[in-house]
């Protein structure tokens, strides 16, 4: 099936008086709760995950973290900047964020010993092997086994790949969404929302508790930083509220008031669904992902160790 014609098989059936924003908020907060149950997360928490597998886990996760933002940076040109001024600038500023936040990833990483300009060369590479048509046939691929099994994210529907097939479908898939002229900004934005109200619930509850203070895993700021900016430590209060608390509460009531988006609320939430399901694939995967990592290939000479 064409991606363009692809909704996923919508259950919630919200009513008359459900907002797009309040639908996607539940979405978010079951597929949050799919990864927090699943055994990576699980290993996690109880702190099991050795430092490489946790390396190759964040290494292995940053095709989502730089396709997120560059198909924000696609997504802009959807928006009328002159009905939308205001809200324009609001997406502008998100990006200054999101820039910053995507710098605190590659911070991460340095720290560890990972070349990250290696990781984005291979992806590149990768990517570029392929024509458009076989991008959106494998994307669509993944999306079947993930709709299936959200356990199949790494089931070889990607040929000879170094990422899981759940993160280069993600991307692509996002980028994708950001530029076609069958869907509307709306069920984008959505998109990217809901992935931001899951990583929330996911940080919050399992990588947070996992990390902080944890010797093997909390190197300093630089290992911790992307992480708090993104979720709140159980019990943890805090004396103002992080860039992306900001960007969820705003992008709940965005989607709520918006005419476009409740025109078609199912629809809009069909698509997020569908890259919702592929990221909660991307984590719950990781048991298989983390083992076979070519971890050593990006390790550089200065691999942190303690």
């Amino acid at each position: 099936m064409p991606l363009a014609a692809r909704v996923s098989d919508y259950r919630l059936r919200p009513d008359a008086r459900q907002r797009a924003g309040d639908v996607v908020s539940d979405l978010a907060r079951r597929y949050a709760a799919l990864m927090n149950e699943c055994a990576f997360a699980g290993a996690l928490r109880e702190r099991r995950v050795a430092r490489d597998r946790y390396v190759a886990f964040i290494s292995s996760l940053y095709p989502a973290v730089v396709g997120f933002n560059r198909a924000l940076i696609l997504s802009i040109a959807k928006v009328d900047h002159v009905r939308s001024s205001s809200f324009l600038g609001a997406l502008a500023e998100q990006l200054k964020e999101e820039q910053a936040h995507n710098q605190l990833w590659r911070d991460k990483l340095t720290r560890f010993g990972v070349d990250h300009e290696r990781l984005y060369s291979d992806l590149e590479t990768y990517r570029a092997r392929f024509t458009a048509a076989q991008l959106d046939s494998m994307t669509d691929a993944t999306l079947d086994a993930v709709t299936d099994d959200l356990g199949r994210g790494a089931s070889g529907n990607w040929p000879d790949a170094i990422f899981p097939d759940a993160v280069l479908a993600l991307c692509h898939l996002l980028g994708w969404s950001a530029t076609h002229d069958e869907i509307g900004y709306w069920e984008h934005f959505a998109s990217q929302a809901g992935i931001e109200m899951v990583i929330w619930g996911v940080v919050s509850a399992t990588i947070l508790p996992a990390v902080v203070g944890n010797p093997e895993l909390d190197l300093g700021p630089e290992t911790t930083q992307w992480w708090r900016e993104h979720g709140q430590l159980p019990g943890a209060k805090r004396a103002e509220r992080t860039d992306e608390e900001k960007h969820l509460e705003l992008s709940r009531i965005a989607l709520n008031r918006s005419e476009e988006a409740n025109a078609d609320v199912a629809l809009v939430a069909s698509r997020a669904e569908n890259v919702m399901r592929l990221f909660a694939a991307c984590l719950i995967c990781q048991d298989t992902v983390t083992r076979r990592f070519p971890l050593a290939r990006y390790m550089g000479p200065h691999a942190a160790k303690g």
